[in-house]
């Protein structure tokens, strides 16, 4: 079959337009201004989502703080186990952002530092600056819909299990994982808040 006299080259690609069509390999690729723009956006979507985490955090953590008879930084469940906190960060990760990971650590004076990752994995630095051991809860999403503990999740408890009391692995409301430092090689999971099942692993040399 030949070419339409009309045919013209794709300024992008070089590849000539046939019969007055569409070219497909060129027609969706963004710009470079719209992926500069993109970029600027997500910085400002993950600015506002550490934002609203540590907004919540502040009003749940401070009333819960009210009703006990010691100093803020001693309160031993100042916001961690609370599932409207839960709820929360789920809205950042799934809501305010695109479906990216968000990260919760909370010190051993209660304060709240929190990070957002890719859509499948968020870092969890070495000791943040000004954090104070132990860390109290580890919390992360799974803005995917499923809660687990990935290879990595399971490596990072394994390591900081010594002074890392709880951890969270966020799927979705309702939907979440809970260790302990107590029950090391294993993570409860509950769906509607309800216990689904208990997820375990070997410790790290043992036979399978």
């Amino acid at each position: 079959m030949g070419k339409n006299a009309k045919a013209e080259e794709c300024t992008q690609c070089g590849e000539l337009i046939y019969y007055n069509g569409n070219n497909p390999c060129c027609d969706n690729e963004p710009s470079e201004e719209e992926m500069r723009q993109h970029l600027v956006e997500i910085e400002l979507k993950r600015k506002e989502a550490e934002e609203y985490v540590l907004e919540h955090y502040d009003i749940i953590s401070r009333a819960n703080a009210e009703t006990c008879a010691v100093p803020f930084e001693e309160v031993l469940d100042v916001a961690q186990h609370s599932l409207d906190f839960h709820a929360a960060i789920w809205h950042a990760s799934t809501v305010i952002l695109p479906n990216l990971e968000v990260q919760v650590v909370i010190d051993g004076k209660n304060r709240c530092f929190v990070s957002t990752g890719s859509s499948g994995f968020v870092e969890f630095l070495n000791q943040p600056v000004g954090m104070s051991l132990p860390i109290r809860c580890w919390i992360h999403t799974h803005p995917f819909g499923s809660a687990y503990f990935s290879g990595t999740d399971i490596r990072t408890v394994s390591v900081w299990q010594p002074t890392m009391e709880t951890a969270y692995v966020l799927g979705g409301i309702g939907h979440y994982g809970f260790w302990e430092q107590s029950n090391p090689q294993q993570l409860d999971i509950y769906r509607d808040n309800q216990l689904e099942r208990t997820q375990t692993w070997k410790r790290r040399g043992e036979e399978e």
